[in-house]
């Protein structure tokens, strides 16, 4: 009877744990599993488009004045030999280009009644009388005429003349001296002779370059 007894309770304890494991396993949750996270790297932010490129701001130059020459001023010397130009002999003496004697008035001296000593040298300005200066342009298309004209007091006086030169400047409407010819200077040393009461007019020429050519005595003006 003990046996059965002790038989029962084996069973009866082991059908108990059985069972009570049996709830155990059916209550128990699955525990889920976080899922891998993957890191992903992130993307930079995409660059700002470039800046345009600026343009080289072009300074806008004012267009220069183109200079304009013009023969400013003109001087005459004149060397005097061994025959004196006496007071109150008269001496006119006028500067054109030689394409344009109708100018000849724009470069005039005739006060020149002084006496001019023997072995001397005498030199004046030429005046504009109040008009517009004549252009370099001109005097180089031409070239140069130089009128000396001598008027005796006595009809038996002369007056040797042995050299003449001419000195000019050229500027430009600045006031500006011209490069190369801003003062030229050109010596007529072949303007020799004698000038008298016949024979009392001496013309110089001088090419558009402004070399001397001829110096010429003749009767008329």
């Amino acid at each position: 009877m003990k046996k059965i007894q002790f038989a029962i309770f084996v069973f009866a304890t082991a059908f108990t744990g059985s069972t009570l494991h049996a709830q155990i396993r059916t209550k128990q949750v699955p525990v889920k599993k976080n899922p891998t996270v993957i890191s992903i790297p992130s993307q930079p932010a995409p660059a700002p488009p470039p800046a345009p490129k600026q343009q080289p701001v072009v300074k806008q130059e004012l267009p220069s004045t183109v200079p304009v020459y013009l023969l400013t001023s003109a001087r005459v010397s004149i060397r005097t030999g061994n025959d004196n130009k006496e007071f109150p002999s008269k001496v006119y003496v006028t500067l054109m280009a030689k394409s344009t004697p109708a100018n000849w008035r724009n470069y005039l001296q005739f006060n020149l009644g002084n006496e001019m000593p023997i072995n001397s040298d005498t030199e004046f300005g030429l005046d504009l009388e109040g008009r517009a200066p004549t252009p370099l342009e001109t005097f180089q298309q031409a070239g140069i005429r130089l009128n000396i004209q001598y008027e005796p007091n006595f009809f038996a006086d002369a007056w040797k003349i042995e050299s003449v030169s001419l000195i000019l400047e050229f500027k430009d409407q600045n006031g500006n001296l011209h490069p190369s010819l801003g003062r030229k200077v050109i010596l007529f040393s072949n303007a020799y002779g004698f000038l008298n009461d016949e024979f009392g007019d001496m013309k110089c020429y001088t090419d558009g370059s402004f070399l001397p050519l001829t110096a010429v005595i003749s009767k008329g003006y």
